[in-house]
């Protein structure tokens, strides 16, 4: 062998070596980016599924308030409009209101005192009406006596909040 193939044949042994060296370079890359690859595909299902989640959430949440906006509480605008409120429903039950006056009451809310006389399940039925008008109000006593029979005569308070 010559010098020249000797220098020919370590070229081609370094060229050979250098190609196989960077074929599995090359090689541990790829490796790495499929691992990468495979992480970034697990955190985008991830990140949809939670995408998705939150949407169900954001549209309970819309069913809900929108339930809720349709629950509107009034509040009276000042006494007039709170004993309307109270008075209409005795009336519309057939109960009759002796005196209807200012009640005592905490601090920030309204109260009516009425005395009241007529068929018990009547007024029973008052105080359910009450209970479902779409108005701020509770009853906070009630205080009833027997007359006769069916009838019967007492003292409600209510209470309500009236606006500013």
């Amino acid at each position: 062998m010559t010098r020249k193939d000797t220098l020919i044949f370590l070229i081609l042994l370094l060229v050979s070596g250098g190609m196989l060296f960077g074929a599995f370079h090359l090689v541990k890359q790829i490796e790495q980016l499929r691992v990468t690859e495979k992480d970034l595909r697990t955190q985008g299902m991830r990140i949809e599924l939670e995408s998705a989640e939150r949407m169900r959430q954001i549209e309970v949440f819309k069913r809900a308030i929108a339930q809720l906006e349709r629950y509107q509480i009034q509040i009276p605008e000042n006494e007039v409009d709170f004993y309307s409120w109270v008075q209409q429903e005795l009336t519309r039950n057939g109960v009759r209101s002796n005196v209807v006056k200012p009640g005592t009451s905490p601090q920030g809310r309204r109260a009516v005192q009425v005395d009241f006389q007529g068929p018990y399940y009547s007024f029973v039925q008052t105080i359910s009406d009450w209970r479902n008008l779409k108005v701020a109000l509770r009853v906070s006593s009630v205080r009833m006596d027997s007359v006769d029979g069916d009838n019967a005569k007492g003292v409600a308070v209510v209470e309500s909040v009236l606006k500013k």
